[in-house]
């Protein structure tokens, strides 16, 4: 605040002492280093010719004219030579990575009079630190095996960092550069390279550092300073693992091998790092063998290979082995991935219900409960003890992880005869699951026998309707129907209000749909529970019914006018109601159905994703943005066609130049994906409220000490597998919780924290006080006890600066400093 003012005023005087200016100032501030650059180069216009000695400039902050030498190269190019031992300008209040702005607030001729021939201060340099880097030739680090390494010195600048290697090494092709901190930056290791391109071990010499204001050379004269020494691989550095994500083993089985390369050949030598809270050494799993090529693991009886059922199906994460020569990662170590050695699925059960009644042929649906159901990319499967089979007995339809539908299809029985209905066994997707035991799930009772005229009606479970969509009639099959037949659904429909029978023969009456009507209120199957023709009437399975229809919701579409990007956005979320999850499909306008596969389907969402080479819409030349409309719905019982044009569900727009955020629109990973995850927090919401992870491990090994701690609480053990990796976000106490129980939680930082707190409101409270007391003395008109002093003037500065002299550098012999 001070330097701004003192700006300002320099230039309100230069405005009023300043009669015609003659010379202009370039506003081009050109970043320099504080004691390597010798040369600042202004331009503008009017410097004229002659001698620069009659050049008399200032600065802010302050630079004695004793410490640069002023030279006119021409009448628009001013050269300023620092001269030896001096440096430009830095203020101590700038940290090291933005630097100091340097303002040329005046400029004399003694050729053309004593006037100051600027119009206002102009910035002509960025003026800052000059980086050092320390000597680390005692950093052994290992060819390949050694993934990351650090580096320290001073005045790194995360925004500009370039690193010249001898022997050579290529920034984001062979590493990754990271700059935590202005003393210290980190180097990854990229996946398949080498930390000496050459693949000779020996010293890795850092020849160059550019932070913004050039490449500075290091050690010239040793060509270097070496920043770690490079040694072979060990032989047990040379671990690969094979990513298997198609092994599929369920929670509890008891084996799993891992295949791949460099295994120590002695089982017990070997030790693993997943990507869970999964531990060896007996506590959940065993190395049972070993070979340089593979490892056998026995399950410990009661352990799981994956514990939170909510993420199954999962991948088995294998981040790093330690065949000897510690942990080596085996996945690509830039991305803080692993391997995939296998998908986990959920141990599945069914629960017992030998007390469900359903009929052999009468009964339409059987519901089973349990656990780790599949859908999806996944299928579940049960065998049934009588024998039905799968597409020809029944078919299935898996809701979520614990409750499935099992429909009997038309003309087929649920048993030959009477009695328990078992299943025998299950799949869920990982094979036959061993450890099932045989589970009574119903009770299969006789049919009802036929009424002695021979009226009938026959089960149509497969006949699909939805609720209004006059798309399809209701067509009832059977036997000895009469004209003018009585008919009792359930849920209830009145004749001539809710349908009318617009067609009665005698095996078959065809039924038709009011206007404004449903055929239920809900979807589900619809049931004739009585028939009467005539004096003949009849109760349908003994009065609970037959299906006659299976009833779909109305689908719905919710129009939105979603960003997307013609190619770059991969996904496409359609919302609305009433989906099939056995299959939805949709017309789209103007994309094609070749241009997307349907990626899953809930009974609200869709999610579509794009295929390769394909577009969202052909946007041409335009840049215009195109709408994206369903115009027709099909879950199953015929395609509803859109009113209108239909209903938008997203807006296209031109692919951009890069992917980047706040443009209005989610697009991080978790969505669309054009963003890197945590990036797009103002689209998305704020870190603080989303789910954001802050992953800042360097070295994700470091806590093996305590990762294979013997005297781990196993008793808990269950709480920390596979519960999702957020950053942890300190919040605000609930404005419920009781002060007590704050206190309680409090510990000696709490406490801390409380008496600072104490003391600056404290000290508030006293500035308070003698503010008030100032300003009740200013208003009675009494006299200060003392006088307000103006900020020290430039002259002052100087003089200060010149009695205070120039701090004298320590050179250390493990700092190594840079010069042009």
């Amino acid at each position: 605040m001070f330097a701004l003012a003192r700006v300002l005023g320099l230039a309100a005087l230069t405005t009023m002492t300043s009669a015609a200016p003659i010379i202009t100032i370039t506003t081009r501030p050109t970043t320099v280093y504080s004691t390597v650059t010798s040369k600042l180069r202004i331009q503008g216009t009017g410097f004229g010719g002659g001698d620069g000695e009659k050049i008399h400039l200032s600065f802010i902050p302050k630079i004695s004219p004793d410490d640069y030498k002023v030279t006119i190269v021409s009448d628009t190019v001013l050269s300023l030579g620092l001269l030896a031992g001096k440096s430009w300008p830095t203020s101590t209040s700038v940290g090291d990575g933005e630097g100091t702005t340097m303002y040329l607030t005046s400029f004399v001729n003694d050729m053309k009079g004593p006037q100051n021939l600027l119009e206002e201060p102009v910035a002509v340099a960025n003026v800052i630190n000059t980086p050092t880097v320390m000597h680390g030739g005692d950093k052994v680090i290992y060819m390949t095996g050694t993934t990351r390494f650090n580096i320290n010195g001073t005045a790194f600048r995360a925004k500009a960092m370039a690193l010249t290697f001898e022997p050579p090494l290529v920034k984001d092709v062979d590493y990754i550069l990271q700059v935590r901190s202005s003393t210290c930056m980190q180097l990854t290791l990229r996946s398949n390279r080498k930390w000496r391109s050459d693949g000779d071990p020996g010293a890795l010499k850092l020849r160059r550092i550019d932070t913004g204001a050039g490449a500075l050379r290091i050690d010239a004269k040793y060509g270097g300073v070496t920043v770690a020494e490079v040694q072979v691989d060990l032989g047990a550095h040379g671990v690969t693992v094979e990513s298997a994500p198609e092994t599929k083993v369920y929670q509890g089985d008891g084996k799993l091998d891992i295949l791949g390369s460099g295994f120590n050949t002695s089982a017990g030598l070997n030790t693993l790092k997943w990507g869970n809270s999964l531990r060896g050494k007996g506590i959940n799993y065993t190395i049972t063998s070993a070979s340089k090529s593979q490892l056998s693991l026995a399950l410990t009886p009661g352990s799981k290979w994956r514990l939170n059922p909510a993420n199954l199906p999962g991948n088995l994460v294998l981040m790093a082995v330690n065949a000897g020569a510690g942990l080596v990662p085996v996945g690509p170590t830039e991305m803080k991935k692993g391997r995939v050695v296998a998908t986990v699925f959920e141990n599945p059960s069914i629960a017992p219900n030998p007390n469900k009644v359903v009929y052999q042929t009468h009964t339409h649906e059987l519901w089973i409960t349990g656990t780790g159901f599949t859908r999806g990319a996944y299928s579940t499967r049960v065998d049934f003890d009588p024998p039905l089979l799968f597409g020809v007995d029944y078919v299935m339809m898996v809701f979520n992880r614990t409750h499935a539908l099992v429909s009997l299809m038309d003309g087929r029985k649920w048993a030959p005869g009477t009695g328990i209905l078992r299943v025998i066994g299950i799949d869920t997707g990982a094979g036959a699951y061993k450890d099932f035991k045989p589970v009574a799930v119903a009770h299969v009772a006789v049919d009802a026998d036929d009424h002695p005229s021979g009226l009938t009606v026959t089960r149509t479970a497969s006949q699909i309707l939805y609720q209004t969509a006059a798309i399809r009639k209701l067509l009832i099959q059977g036997s000895n129907f009469c004209a003018s037949p009585e008919l009792t659904f359930q849920p209830p429909l009145a004749l001539n209000s809710d349908y009318k029978i617009t067609r009665a023969q005698a095996g078959q009456l065809t039924l038709s749909l009011q206007k404004h009507k449903k055929w239920r209120y809900e979807a589900g199957p619809l049931y004739l529970t009585a028939l009467k023709c005539g004096s003949d009437a009849i109760e349908l399975a003994y009065g609970q019914g037959i299906v006659v229809a299976t009833v779909l919701a109305d689908p719905t579409i919710e129009m939105s006018e979603r960003k997307i990007y013609a190619t770059h956005t991969k996904r496409l979320i359609v919302q609305g109601s009433g989906f099939s999850l056995d299959g939805t499909e949709l017309t789209l306008r103007p994309t094609s159905r070749a241009s997307y596969e349907v990626e899953s389907v809930e009974m609200a969402e869709m999610v579509l994703l794009l295929k390769d080479g394909k577009s969202w819409a052909p946007l041409g030349e335009s840049s215009s943005p195109v709408s994206v409309y369903v115009t027709k719905v099909d879950t199953g019982a015929g395609e509803v066609v859109m009113e209108d044009d239909g209903a938008v569900i997203a807006r296209v727009y031109p692919d951009p130049s890069g992917a980047w955020a706040n443009d209005g629109y989610c697009d991080d990973t978790r969505t669309s994906g054009l963003c890197d995850l945590g990036t797009d927090c103002h689209d998305c919401g704020p870190a603080s409220e989303g789910n954001f992870t802050t992953w800042d491990d360097d070295g994700w090994w470091d806590d093996d000490e305590n990762y294979w701690d013997d005297d781990y609480d196993f008793e808990n053990y269950d709480a920390l597998d596979d519960e999702p990796h957020v950053a942890f976000i300190k919040s605000t106490p609930n404005p419920k919780t009781k002060k007590s129980d704050m206190q309680e939680s409090k510990g000696v930082g709490g406490i801390f924290m409380m008496l600072l707190e104490g003391v600056v409101v404290g000290i508030g409270c006293v500035m308070c006080a003698v503010g008030s007391w100032f300003a009740h003395k200013f208003y009675k008109g009494d006299k200060l006890p003392f006088e307000l002093l103006a900020p020290p003037s430039a002259e002052d500065e100087l003089e200060m600066a010149k009695s205070a002299g120039r701090a004298a550098v320590p050179i250390t012999p493990d700092v190594a400093y840079t010069g042009k």
